[in-house]
């Protein structure tokens, strides 16, 4: 019971959450820039996920019963490696465009078109990653006899939906098994770790600098950087951080823990890590809520019906409409025009 209140609230959270999140980023046009496009697709992948996995992997592994489609499970065993995949690329990219635009803020940045081409890309090489898994999909069942105290037997059925049916064996014996298994966790895991400390890492850097835009007129723009950038690298290690389990139960635990506790045990200790690792996906919009001044107006508005939310509409209307934002870039047009005139060739925060 305690499992099935504990994954029904963290689905109707990452539902709320992450829907509020695509709608904040789609509905307003000054909230579709190049890093809330990333935001907006790790949305996605947090709702694919909640959507198409969390709720049957959840239930199967509770009951240790399929009680679903066979379509289903070829579904779920995809939508298991998929989205954690295209959420992983996804920070990786997001990274990179943060170090480009803070340690090289000269550089040309890709456009909003070129987002959502490397966006496709993400979701096209996150799918050739699952792919293995659904190709590896099969049901097995398994009927068991029961004889109760009137001797009549009774027949129960139990159904498995595996993911490592490989063509020389299973997790146990299969070779291609737990080279796919072990390169899982490098591509999902190891290798972001890798990327994202070094970018994140030498943006921390850079903004620790006294002469990082080489202009103390342009403080507010470092400070508005760097807090970005602190959100940006909290969503990225809260990531890391709670998929550690995880990976390592893939990695070491599965194998080790078999002589040493019982499958029952071993089930639940599944369940505990994979709910752990399924709570990022609630997590990010908090992230967004508590460091965002935009989406945490975006989320007050789109709650507004709630008897404890307070917001405004002149205060939204001011924020999020297109004349606002006319305003805006007119009056940071007229300070860069004001720098041209007084012969100061420093970049202008644009």
């Amino acid at each position: 019971m305690v499992y099935i209140i504990l994954f029904s609230s963290l689905i109707f959270c990452s539902l709320a959450g992450n829907l509020t999140v695509v709608w904040i980023v789609l509905r307003h046009e000054r909230m579709r820039t190049v890093t809330n496009y990333y935001l907006l697709n790790l949305a996605i992948s947090d709702l694919a996920i909640t959507i198409l996995n969390t709720g049957f992997n959840a239930t199967y592994n509770l009951y240790y019963n399929w009680i679903f489609s066979d379509v289903h499970c070829a579904i779920n065993n995809l939508m298991g490696i998929t989205p954690i995949c295209a959420s992983v690329f996804t920070m990786i990219v997001m990274s990179i465009d943060r170090y480009m635009a803070i340690v090289y803020p000269l550089r040309h940045r890709p456009g909003r078109g070129a987002t959502v081409t490397i966006i496709i890309c993400i979701w096209l090489f996150a799918l050739i990653c699952g792919l293995p898994a659904l190709l590896a999909t099969k049901i097995e069942t398994h009927f068991f006899i029961d004889q109760d105290k009137h001797g009549r037997y009774d027949v129960f059925e139990d159904r498995l939906c595996l993911a490592d049916q490989f063509p020389d064996g299973n997790s146990h014996t299969s070779f291609y098994f737990n080279v796919y298994n072990h390169a899982l966790v490098v591509m999902q895991y190891l290798l972001p770790l890798i990327i994202l400390s070094f970018t994140y890492g030498r943006v921390a850097f850079v903004l620790r600098q006294n002469n990082v835009i080489g202009d103390t007129r342009h403080t507010d723009n470092v400070r508005v950087k760097r807090k970005a950038a602190n959100m940006l690298a909290l969503v990225v290690f809260t990531f890391i951080f709670l998929w550690l389990p995880y990976n390592l139960y893939f990695l070491f635990l599965s194998s080790c823990l078999q002589d040493l506790l019982d499958p029952k045990k071993i089930l639940y200790l599944y369940i505990n890590i994979y709910c752990l690792g399924m709570s990022s996906c609630l997590l990010n919009p908090i992230i967004y809520y508590f460091m965002n001044d935009r989406f945490r107006l975006g989320f007050r508005y789109a709650f507004r019906w709630l008897p404890w939310v307070r917001v405004k509409k002149e205060e939204y209307e001011s924020v999020f409409s297109n004349t606002s934002r006319a305003s805006h870039l007119a009056s940071r047009f007229t300070i860069y025009s004001t720098h041209q005139k007084s012969g100061d060739q420093s970049p202008c925060p644009l």
